[in-house]
């Protein structure tokens, strides 16, 4: 892996997969700095609304444990100043853990992601030479079962091993963080990080509902419509932006 600046892999645990309604239990992560150098963070959060007895059974996080947690908004600061300057990655980060991570962001006032920020979703990567789950790509790569599966800092300790094993085994792949950013990002453009939106020779489309595949220039009505309804801030910025409205 060739880095010119710092990569941090992140997971989350939350109490559902709604970015707009749900909030962050856990956030694993590990940056690898240019020298090679690794920091770890693994912080519990109290989501200040009541975790629903499905997403315990998945990541074993209960009203109980993070009762004593702090709030995102009381780590937000420091976090976005620890995220600063470095790259992100993650597996299925592009569909879920970014958006999620924006969200949060927005609830108190933060801008994120910096400009110039590079995403690397693994997932995407290894749907280029296999697909499979994390527990299944950790074992075909390692040849060991991923222990403390679910938990978020064993997920990414698990998604560091597989992207490195990615780059080992696959040297065809591009080693610099630019060029496997356009691996993840396939033939259209991210607008949004819901992915609510995607970009395709210049033009913006919807990537789902009634419109889905049509241009948002020709369906303003429904932007408008989106725009009052329950969908994450991020993209409703990005279509206030592209509607030459007003962002605040």
């Amino acid at each position: 892996m060739q880095l010119t600046r710092p990569i941090i892999f992140f997971d989350l645990e939350t109490t559902g997969t709604n970015t707009a309604q749900d909030r962050i239990l856990q956030i694993g992560a590990v940056k690898i700095k240019v020298d090679g150098q690794r920091e770890e963070k693994n912080v519990l959060l109290n989501p200040g609304i009541p975790i629903p007895a499905g997403a315990t059974a998945v990541h074993g996080i209960s009203d109980e444990d993070v009762k004593d947690a702090p709030y995102f908004r009381q780590v937000a600061k420091s976090f976005a100043q620890w995220l600063s300057g470095c790259d992100l990655a993650g597996y299925n980060s592009d569909n879920f853990d970014v958006p999620m991570l924006v969200e949060e962001f927005a609830r108190v006032g933060i801008d994120f992601p910096e400009a110039g920020t590079r995403f690397l979703d693994i997932l995407k990567i290894e749907r280029n030479v296999n697909s499979h789950r994390l527990e299944e790509t950790y074992q075909r790569y390692t040849g060991q079962s991923l222990d403390g599966a679910h938990d978020a800092l064993s997920d990414i300790r698990a998604t560091v091993t597989i992207f490195q094993k990615q780059l080992e085994q696959n040297p065809s792949l591009p080693t610099a963080i630019p060029d496997l950013e356009e691996v993840c990002r396939g033939d259209n453009g991210r607008v949004d990080f819901a992915g609510k939106l995607y970009e395709k020779d210049g033009l913006v489309y919807w990537s789902f509902g009634k419109h889905k595949d049509q241009l948002v220039s020709e369906t303003q009505e429904y932007a408008k419509w989106v725009l009052g309804s329950d969908f994450p801030h991020e993209t409703k910025k990005q279509l206030r932006r592209l509607l030459g409205m007003a962002t605040n």
